[in-house]
């Protein structure tokens, strides 16, 4: 799901703000950018990440700022050294080289540098830890939004599909008595005496029954779509739904192997088209 979290905390002379956004995929990918002076920040922000989040692309930034009172100076050293190359570069090129004033406080700004200096990652971890913890609250709480209105939109979709499987066990209900009347009507049409109580004219019927009988395929389908509608209020179900919908697509597919009846078909290719759609919702839930 897409979510979005931000968090501040100060530190001896300087701000971090660190701010974590999530949008939807399958499984779980973080990455963390952070200060260079902290590279070990990627691998222990990410075990904070994956201790709370299990799906999403997860992107984490943490970004410092001088607190109020605190200038960046200019790197005059640098400013020199940049002078000199693009001298060389001019030379080399047979172009005439006149630094203006416009130039040199471009070079000036880019190589403004922090009067500040971080601290070593493991004497502030806590802190970090904590800004960490508030800014993916926050994501959470956002993403719970989200999953409330995905959760309200496939409960809709579930009784849909549960009016179809209604559909189809009443559709298929009618297939024997719809075969015998039409076997008898042909037997007569060909000048064959036989009746619904002969043998033959029975155990056709009997096996027609057999083939096109639906009732453990809807009994499951009832029982699959009980269970996703219960899953759809526990947390972390996003795995677990992903499962129920293979079952459910499963038991509609035999179902249409089975199909008698024109409306049972029609009635299959909807409930496949609805399982789809839920398929693309669950992606987004955790």
């Amino acid at each position: 799901m897409t979510g979005f979290g931000r968090a501040e905390i100060d530190l001896p002379g300087v701000r971090l703000s660190v701010e974590i956004a999530t949008v939807n995929q399958k499984n779980l990918q973080v990455s963390v950018f952070g200060p260079e002076v902290w590279p070990a920040l990627e691998s222990t922000a990410s075990a904070w990440i994956r201790a709370r989040l299990q799906r999403g692309k997860v992107t984490a930034r943490v970004t410092q700022a001088a607190a109020s009172g605190q200038q960046r100076q200019w790197d005059a050293e640098s400013v020199a050294g940049s002078l000199d190359e693009l001298a060389k570069i001019a030379a080399r090129c047979g172009v005439a080289f006149t630094p203006d004033a416009e130039l040199l406080h471009r070079l000036a700004e880019s190589s403004r540098r922090p009067t500040v200096v971080l601290p070593p990652l493991d004497e502030v971890e806590a802190a970090v830890q904590k800004a960490f913890d508030e800014a993916l609250r926050n994501l959470v709480t956002m993403r719970q939004a989200e999953g409330a209105a995905l959760a309200k939109d496939l409960e809709v979709r579930l009784g849909k599909i549960s009016a179809m499987v209604a559909d189809m066990e009443l559709a298929e209900k009618a297939a024997p008595v719809r075969h015998r009347d039409a076997m008898l009507k042909r037997l007569k049409e060909a000048g064959l005496a036989l009746d619904v109580s002969d043998d033959r004219v029975l155990k056709e019927l009997a096996l027609f029954a057999d083939r096109s009988d639906i009732t453990e395929e809807v009994v499951r389908l009832r029982s699959h779509v009980a269970q996703f509608s219960a899953e759809l209020s526990q947390p972390n179900s996003g795995r677990k739904l992903d499962f129920l919908i293979q079952e459910l697509l499963r038991e509609v597919n035999t179902i249409g192997s089975k199909a008698a009846e024109i409306a049972t078909t029609k009635q299959v290719l909807e409930a496949k088209t609805e399982i789809e759609r839920i398929r693309e919702q669950v992606q987004n839930l955790e």
